[in-house]
Parts: C-alpha cells; sequence; structure tokens
C-alpha cells in the first residue's frame, strides 16, 4: 500500500457485531458462584443434619404448655425451622455480598460498553438496539452523533414513522444547530473542505435555500462514499435492494460504529429508477435527488435528512481514519 493511502480506502472485511462473549464473560462470575454457591448450601445443609443427630439439642418450651404433647412437638418444630431458616441466611450472606459486588463490576462493565457504542447524543437514552434497527433501518433516520438529545428523545416517544417525521420537520433549526455543533468539532486535515461544504448546507437551510441545501446534501455524501472507500464497500454499504427481494441492512456484517452510521445511509440509497416507471419517494434519497428532482422529492425535511447523514459520515471518518 502506498505511505499516503488511507487505509479507509483499502478493500476491508468488516467484522459481525459479536456481543456474546462480552456477556459470557461478564456473567460467567456470577454464574460460577451461583453453582458453587449451591453445591456448598447441599454440603452444609448435609453437615447440619449430621450434626442434630449427633449433638443432643436444647429446646425450650414454655411450662404451661409442656404437658401438652402436641403444642411441645410443635414448639420443638418452629424451634427447628427457626434454626434452618437462621443457617440459610447465615449460608446466603456470602452471596448477598458478592452479588453486590460483582453486579457494581458489571454495571460499570455495561456502562463502559454503552459509552463505547454510543455517541454523546445518544447516552441518556440508551435506546435497544430492536428500537435502533427500527429508526436506522427500517425508517432512515440518522441517530450517530446528530440529532441532540432532545430531539432523540422526542423522536423515541414519538408513537410512529409519520410521528417521528413530524419531529424533524418541526425541530428543524434545533437539529441543524445540532449538526454545526459536531461540524465545528470535526478537526480531520483531510476532511476540512468536505466539513466546510457541510456548513454550506447549514447556511442553505437557515437562508431558506432548502432546494439547494438537498441537493448539495446528497452530493456531498456521495462524494464522500466515493472518496473513503473501494467500489466493493461502498456497493456493499449502499445497495438496496428491499424494494425487490426484501433485502435488509444487515448490522451485524459490520463493526458496531460502522453498522450505526451506514444503516441510514443504506436506507438513502433506496432503489429508484425513473425509467422503469418507479414513482419519485417523498423520503430523503441519494437517487431521486439526482434523478427525480420534484416538489415531492425536494423539501426541507428531506434537506435536514440529508445533512444529517452528511454530519454522522463526517464524524464517523473523523474519528475512524488515520492521523499523520
Amino acid at each position: 500500500m502506498a505511505e499516503d493511502q488511507d487505509p479507509l480506502e483499502e478493500p476491508e472485511k468488516w467484522e459481525p457485531v459479536d456481543l456474546s462473549r462480552f456477556y459470557s464473560s461478564a456473567f460467567k462470575p456470577l454464574t460460577d458462584y451461583y453453582t458453587n454457591w449451591a453445591a456448598g448450601i447441599s454440603k452444609q445443609l448435609s453437615e447440619a443434619a449430621a450434626v442434630r443427630l449427633d449433638i443432643p439439642r436444647v429446646t425450650f418450651v414454655p411450662p404451661v404448655v409442656r404437658a401438652n404433647p402436641v403444642a411441645e412437638m410443635l414448639g420443638r418444630q418452629l424451634a427447628d425451622l427457626t434454626g434452618f431458616n437462621a443457617m440459610v441466611w447465615q449460608a446466603m450472606e456470602p452471596l448477598n455480598q458478592y452479588y453486590r459486588d460483582q453486579w457494581q463490576g458489571i454495571f460499570a462493565s455495561l456502562a463502559n460498553l454503552r459509552d463505547q457504542i454510543f455517541p454523546e447524543n445518544l447516552r441518556d437514552a440508551a435506546p435497544t438496539f430492536k428500537v435502533m434497527e427500527m429508526l436506522l433501518i427500517d425508517e432512515g433516520i440518522p441517530l450517530m452523533w446528530v440529532p441532540g438529545p432532545k430531539v432523540v428523545r422526542a423522536l423515541l416517544d414519538a408513537p410512529d414513522a409519520a410521528a417521528r417525521r413530524r419531529v424533524i420537520g418541526q425541530r428543524w433549526k434545533g437539529i441543524t444547530n445540532d449538526c454545526e455543533a459536531v461540524l465545528e468539532g470535526i478537526d480531520h486535515p483531510r476532511l476540512q473542505d468536505d466539513r466546510g461544504f457541510g456548513f454550506d448546507v447549514v447556511g442553505a437551510l437557515r437562508d431558506g435555500h432548502t432546494s439547494a441545501a438537498q441537493a448539495l446534501a446528497a452530493n456531498l455524501l456521495d462524494s464522500l462514499m466515493q472518496r473513503h472507500f473501494d467500489r466493493a464497500s461502498r456497493v456493499q454499504l449502499t445497495k438496496n435492494e428491499f424494494k425487490t427481494k426484501g433485502i435488509k441492512f444487515n448490522l451485524d456484517e459490520y463493526k458496531i460504529r460502522m453498522a450505526l452510521t451506514f444503516a441510514p445511509v443504506w436506507y438513502a440509497h433506496a432503489r429508484y429508477f425513473p425509467t422503469d416507471g418507479d414513482p419519485i419517494p417523498r423520503v430523503f434519497g441519494r437517487h431521486p435527488s439526482a434523478h427525480g428532482v420534484s416538489r415531492a422529492q425536494y423539501t426541507r425535511i428531506n434537506a435536514i435528512y440529508g445533512l444529517m447523514l452528511v454530519v454522522s459520515v463526517l464524524k464517523f471518518f473523523d474519528l475512524e481514519m488515520t492521523r499523520r
């Protein structure tokens, strides 16, 4: 490889996301302890039974009931039950302590994993992967780094896809501010021109030039994919055959940060061929933005989708590309 060639431009084998090893490792101490504890309890019960056979047990029975054999028997049984309960609680105390100590460590590990997976805007909301899959793959909403946490919360609280799209349309100014803030933090030397075009999209939106903003965002997204991926990787990330074959973007085929960033990019590349008579989509798409210019495709909401996509991809490259 040439010395000035960026690793992201090489053909790569994207490793599947597999958290099973983490969970098995995190929960193994507790699993082992339960196994050992159960064996220990069995041993202690056996030893306790042997002790009761060998050592006379002194049980206090009040004089008023001593003459009644049934009452005396019940008194002894209650005393035995009390002693057994005390023994069980004493035996479980190490488990209680271990439970507290181990789960504190496990929860800390889970928090660290969450922080590694989710950018800051998602950490408080901590959406499940099922919800993430729905928003990223089924609806094409970018969530990595933008929008901000308040908008993320509103999106998660919305009852359906139409409501979530309205949230984006109603909060477009705040989302534009969120995108601008993330762009300001992108400092990789090789991304400065692209960052500048991202600011141009922000400016066009604020000035009311929504069509210009959408066109620039769509073309900037395409340029980023062309510059930083080889053809095979680019095709794999953007080949959207859901309409024709029902095949969805597979999050498990990529490293997790990459999967969550590029799932909505895949959505934006839904098949659209005007020569085949395909209707112009109303949701943002790279192909209809280029080949289906119309009032149906060019809207302020779609321009916001385009801006969020570009900012998410730029931030991904800013974090992942090597620096010299």
